[in-house]
């Protein structure tokens, strides 16, 4: 399986901004994934990107939207460049179906320029360190660029069957992409297999194979990530996160929690009151 990356955010702000040399990135030539919609915008030089099944080369001034969970690899080129990835929690705030959604910046669109124009904005106050005020900078050049993906350049995902390059990587990024689409309703196993051509009835074991879990235990999974997600950062009950994220009953989703998390939802909220900026520790 190919390397899920996962993001650690900066202080205070609703993304990760690095200004990278493609030389010494540490995930130059492997492919990898996040939950995380990042933006790659070159400031010099050059950068050969595959996102998916296509090949990106961007050259000085080129911004790329890589979607959550697109499968993508640095594979070339020498240049510098600034990568900001936005955070879930903080993208699913304001919009909750973003894993429905693909995010695109057309070339040539007002949409790319006025990305561009705030990436360089973005850039030169990332190279301005004793600025005082540069987080709050930081903070509305990101948000800015935010509400224009989110209300201008998003696209339904259409989830389609793969032709002939086809591999065991595509299938798991593509069930796993319409797992996070839609896994607060039922989702049967046989919609899985239809979407990647499958036999139905051996399709619980490529799954297995796909993802490494039983096919319930993954969707719980899912599910118990992105209600736990609401309830620590919405003034909603542990019921009402339940079911806005698929669980029948509210003692599922604390079940499961205790499975995956070792601890009860309100025993998480707690924990995260006395040390805000911890990670969730995983036990399964």
């Amino acid at each position: 399986m190919y390397e899920h990356q996962t993001i650690e955010y900066d202080n205070n702000l609703p993304a990760r901004i690095r200004l990278i040399n493609s030389s010494a990135d540490r995930c130059r030539g492997k492919p990898h994934w996040h939950e995380e919609m990042q933006l790659i915008y070159v400031d010099d030089g050059k950068l050969q990107i595959t996102v998916g099944n296509q090949e990106h080369e961007l050259g000085e001034g080129d911004v790329l939207v890589i979607n959550p969970g697109e499968l993508h690899s640095l594979n070339g080129g020498k240049a510098r460049y600034l990568s900001v990835h936005f955070s879930r929690v903080f993208v699913k705030a304001f919009f909750n179906a973003v894993e429905s959604y693909d995010f695109v910046l057309e070339d040539g669109s007002p949409e790319q320029r006025e990305t561009v124009i705030l990436m360089q904005k973005l850039l030169v106050t990332e190279q301005n360190p004793f600025d005082s005020y540069s987080a709050l900078i930081k903070h509305s050049l990101l948000t800015k660029t935010l509400r224009l993906l989110l209300t201008r350049c998003r696209r339904e995902k259409r989830f389609s069957v793969y032709g002939t390059k086809r591999s065991t990587e595509s299938d798991a990024i593509l069930v796993k992409s319409y797992i996070e689409a839609n896994f607060r309703r039922k989702i049967m196993i046989a919609e899985l297999a239809d979407l990647v051509n499958y036999n139905t009835c051996a399709f619980t074991t490529y799954f297995k194979q796909l993802t490494g879990k039983l096919f319930t235990d993954y969707v719980q999974e899912v599910r118990t990530r992105h209600a736990l997600d609401d309830y620590l950062t919405h003034d909603i009950s542990v019921g009402d996160a339940a079911l806005k994220n698929g669980f029948g009953h509210y003692n599922h989703f604390t079940n499961a929690c205790r499975k995956y998390y070792g601890a009860s939802p309100t025993e998480i909220k707690k924990q995260r009151r006395a040390a805000p900026g911890a990670p969730l520790e995983r036990s399964a």
